[in-house]
Parts: C-alpha cells; structure tokens; sequence
C-alpha cells in the first residue's frame, strides 16, 4: 500500500470503519496525516495495514461499549515502533516485534508524532481464547530474539506480502495455535493475588469460563474449584455484576457460536449446526436452535448464510 498524506478527520474515519471505536489524537496542530489505514483478508480474517505519525491512539471505555464485536488484536510493528498502555503495564513494540490487544480493555498507544506502521490481524475473541489457558500473555510484547518470533515472521511473510490478494476462506486455525504457542510462556501459575477483590474474581472467572467453553463438565462448581473459591462467593461475585453464572455462561457460547457461523460457516469445508453447536458447548441441539434464534433472531443456517 501506497504511502499518503490524508487529512486527520479521514485517516481516522478509516481507522473507525476498519478496527472500530479506537480514537487517533493528533499533534498539536496536525491537520495531516503522513499514513494510511488499508484492509485485507488473511487465513479468512480481516487484516488492517496502518500507518500514522500522530500523537496517540485511544481505545476507552466508551469505544468498547459502542462494539459489539470482541477481538484479540494481533499487531506485528512493520517499522517505527509504538508504546504500548493496555492492561496495566507498558510496552514498547519495536520493529519486527508482536503484541496481543484485547479490544475489551482500554488502552492507548502512544507515537510522540513519530511515523509508525504496522499490521493487525482480527482475531475472534471467543474463538481465539477458547482453547487458551491463564498463561496467556496479553498485553505483552514478542521480541525479536524469543524462539517464536521467527516461525510468526515467516507465516505473517514479515509483512512483505500485505495488500496482494488473500484467500478468504483460508483456516485461521493455524494462525490461532501459533500464536497461542508464541504467548504462552513455558512455566508459570495463575497469579493468586488476582483473586484478592470481587472485581479481579470476576474477571480471572470469566477469563477462565472464556477458555472452557467447550467443556461439558463447565458449571459453577468446577468453576469455583479452578479458580480456588467457594461456589457461594463465586455466584454472589456474578450478582454483584448484575448477572450469573448460567446467564453470562449461555451468552458467551452464542457469541462463540456466532463467531464459528462468520468465520467457518462459508469456508471450503464449513462447519455444520451441529459442530457449532458442539464446539460452543451446547449438547442439546434443539436447545441451540431455540437460544441461538431468541438471541440474534434468526436461525443458525440463516445467520450464516448473512455473513457469508
């Protein structure tokens, strides 16, 4: 993709339509940007390809409440470099190096008016943590020198190969593994201290439920066991967020069955209802039908025929 001098108020509205309520802030003054944003597919997912020389990007609480669609962010930094606020710590991502940004949590990305280019490829959320543990590092940078990063260059083509034609029903599944494999450190145990108020409990069970999905002894009893509190505090931590453990748990596996419908309904060898159903965590098919319908209004077979 071609480099461009565009004006702020179009850079960003690209930037909206492509990656959602993210907000670009430019320098004092800035009315131009040296940059672009462009969108491809890659393995079956949407690819954008951005460059800016602003002062920051915004990701708020306000933008994550106007998507309704979920993303792991996975960005490979092309050249420049861009530091990294998100989920508590601060990174820098230098060039050739990757992150993974949850779209669900704030964040800002800082450039200091300083050109930075790099790729980010759409992951599904649900469908990317399902099979994840609590070891994985989002949040984190991947850099140059770990085992992983040359595997990720190659498969990503180090960049080169952004804006040539995709096939756009490819398996993402491998992309998936990859970099579940170049996140996932070696040795290490869930981080006790998370447990220490309500609002951390919560958020370590959801993060758990999110990854076990599939799981058909999945129930609040085995949830409280994994995370190592009683099944009484775990509940009144779910009321406490206005919800519950079933309740939250069905959402969840419709918005991952939703996902499999977009991303695998329509590939060279789609998945059928029942797989869905089954890969979601739902045994009981015509109970699948029934919520699947109550919840986007439409038939699991008509929802996928609509994004194809």
């Amino acid at each position: 993709m071609e480099d461009l001098f565009v004006r702020f108020e179009d850079w960003e509205a690209r930037l909206r339509r492509t990656c959602g309520h993210y907000y670009g802030v430019p320098g004092h003054g800035q009315e131009i940007v040296d940059g672009h944003v462009g969108l491809s597919r890659f393995h079956g997912l949407d690819m954008a390809d951005i460059a800016c020389d602003l002062d920051h990007i915004d990701r708020s609480a306000a933008g994550i409440r106007r998507d309704e669609s979920e993303y792991i962010f996975l960005i490979m930094q092309l050249s420049g470099r861009s530091l990294i606020d998100h989920m508590g710590r601060r990174e820098i991502v230098e060039a050739g190096e990757f992150y993974l940004l949850d779209s669900t949590k704030v964040a800002r990305i800082l450039y200091a008016d300083t050109r930075s280019h790099f790729l980010s490829v759409h992951m599904p959320r649900g469908a990317f943590l399902l099979e994840c543990d609590g070891r994985l590092r989002l949040g984190r940078a991947l850099k140059r020198g770990h085992p992983m990063s040359a595997p990720m260059q190659a498969f990503l083509g180090g960049g080169k190969a952004r804006g040539t034609p995709r096939k756009t029903y490819a398996d993402p599944g491998y992309l998936f593994d990859l970099t579940r494999i170049a996140f996932t450190p070696g040795q290490t145990e869930m981080d006790a201290s998370r447990l220490s108020s309500r609002d951390n409990r919560f958020e370590l069970a959801v993060s758990v439920m999110e990854r076990n999905l599939a799981r058909p002894d999945l129930s609040l009893s085995w949830l409280a066991r994994v995370i190592g509190i009683s099944e009484r505090q775990l509940q009144r931590d779910f009321l406490g967020r206005g919800t519950s453990f079933i309740q939250l748990l069905r959402e969840k596996r419709l918005a991952l069955a939703a996902e499999f419908l977009v991303h695998f309904g329509n590939a060279a060898q789609p998945m059928n209802v029942t797989d869905v159903a089954l890969r979601s965590g739902f045994n009981d098919i015509s109970n699948f039908n029934r919520s699947f319908k109550g919840r986007y209004g439409c038939s699991p077979s008509s929802y996928a025929r609509l994004h194809a």
